[in-house]
């Protein structure tokens, strides 16, 4: 029942193979736990041979976890598990009231919710002195809350994650229009925010514990993420430190940690996006959630700063203090999503021919052989496949994510299932040796 240490399991809430890994090679017991779909779906990364895997409906779910934890571990959670930690964004409360009921090291439920809900981080937020949107709170299709057009507007799930189901909105008809739309099929409250006229949205991922920031790295996206919603380009993320941005990155993060302190955040990892108001030149505060950033970003910071998010989070989880970070990197280091067209993808590369390539530390190829429905309203955790690369400049850099991005799209082969006829049988005239191959 203990790991090899003799001090218990760690329960890695969710599918995270950094987070095993992390666990596994300090000789740790290392639980995960997923919900059935995920187990079904398997994994884009393989993990550690030594990972136990526990399924159940929903690992959002406290009492869910606490039974499969009970058919693994049987009775006594207490004994059998030493730390419980998680990288979902929708499970960061789940994990507090666990560590909460069994008396381990995380954040108080009381204080998790700051990180999940959007309008009382922010209201927690704004209350601090800090800039931020203004939100309000609506239940679409509801008599009983009901929320006037308030001017250009985002629109989003209160406790959504990424930029899913989020839609900006200028005119009072099109408010109306989306409220009657989301009353038919919202599952959630949604929060409605005042538009902050972006000029650049900005990152900063790291640690905190005992209260204290004791490593941040801090990034910036090419384009704000709202603008990725709508537009066709791809998802860029810049580490900023050690490339001639120092002042704006000092910036960060004195903002962000007066950010974490408002929001009562002393234990765990975080990631939280600030955004830069065009007219002041100075930060307002976007969102912060209590796990690392989606992509490649916590692959992105061990590549920059040779620290490991994941490696910090179990220290976190079992008490102790966070390992230093190693030197960081001149390198400029960047990591961009990979994208094909819409229609049935009926080949994909191979993601360790890119391995011997210059400057390319990963590709994750996230797409499954089958139908690619592209949504109409993207988000960014909507992509095919993504990439983690470094360079001496930007430049280079640039051309390196350019070139990467190439060799995805004409090593891959995407069949035109929702065009014409005509469509259709050029494309079999033009790739007949690639169906040739499939029949």
């Amino acid at each position: 029942m203990v790991s090899s240490d003799g001090t218990g399991a760690v329960v890695v809430i969710g599918y995270d193979p950094p987070l095993v890994r992390a666990c596994v090679g300090r000789g740790l017991r290392t639980i995960m736990v997923r919900d059935v779909r995920a187990h079904l779906r398997g994994g884009a990364v393989p993990l550690p041979a030594e990972t136990e895997e526990v399924v159940v409906e929903d690992i959002t779910d406290v009492g869910d976890v606490w039974a499969g934890l009970t058919r693994l571990l049987g009775d006594d959670l207490h004994a059998g598990v030493c730390g419980i930690v998680t990288f979902d964004e929708f499970a960061v409360s789940t994990v507090a009231a666990l560590t909460s009921l069994l008396n381990l090291p995380g954040v108080s439920p009381a204080h998790s919710v700051l990180m999940r809900d959007k309008h009382l981080q922010k209201q927690a937020v704004l209350a601090a002195g800090l800039p931020a949107a203004r939100s309000r709170v609506v239940v679409p299709g509801s008599e009983l809350v009901s929320t006037p057009f308030p001017g250009p507007c985002v629109v989003k799930p209160v406790a959504g994650g990424g930029t899913t189901a989020t839609e900006v909105v200028r005119t009072e008809s099109a408010y109306q229009a989306l409220l009657e739309r989301l009353a038919a099929s919202a599952t959630s409250p949604f929060v409605v925010e005042d538009l902050i006229d972006v000029r650049q949205e900005w990152i900063v991922d790291g640690v905190v514990q005992d209260g204290a920031v004791v490593f941040s790295s801090v990034g910036r996206y090419a384009e704000p993420c709202l603008s990725y919603t709508t537009d066709t380009e791809p998802l860029c993320i810049y580490r900023a430190d050690g490339t001639g941005e120092e002042e704006r990155c000092e910036q960060a993060r004195a903002f962000a940690g007066k950010a974490l302190q408002a929001l009562s955040y002393e234990d765990g990892v975080f990631h939280m996006e600030l955004l830069l108001d065009r007219d002041s030149d100075t930060f307002c505060f976007g969102e912060c959630a209590g796990r690392v950033g989606g992509g490649l970003i916590q692959e992105a910071v061990l590549v920059k700063h040779g620290f490991s998010l994941a490696g910090a989070a179990v220290d976190v989880c079992l008490g102790e203090p966070v390992r230093p970070a190693g030197p960081a990197d001149d390198r400029c280091v960047a990591s961009t999503s990979l994208h094909l067209p819409r229609g049935t993808i009926v080949k994909l590369p191979n993601p360790e021919r890119f391995a011997a390539t210059d400057g390319v530390h990963e590709v994750r190829v996230s797409a499954l052989l089958g139908a690619n429905d592209v949504p109409e309203v993207r988000s960014t955790a909507h992509w095919q496949g993504m990439c983690l690369v470094s360079a001496g400049s930007l430049a280079e850099l640039e051309d390196r994510m350019d070139a990467v991005r190439r060799a995805f799209a004409e090593q891959s082969l995407v069949a035109p299932t929702f065009g014409t006829g005509v469509q259709q049988r050029a494309f079999m005239a033009e790739y007949e040796d690639a169906w040739r191959w499939l029949l």
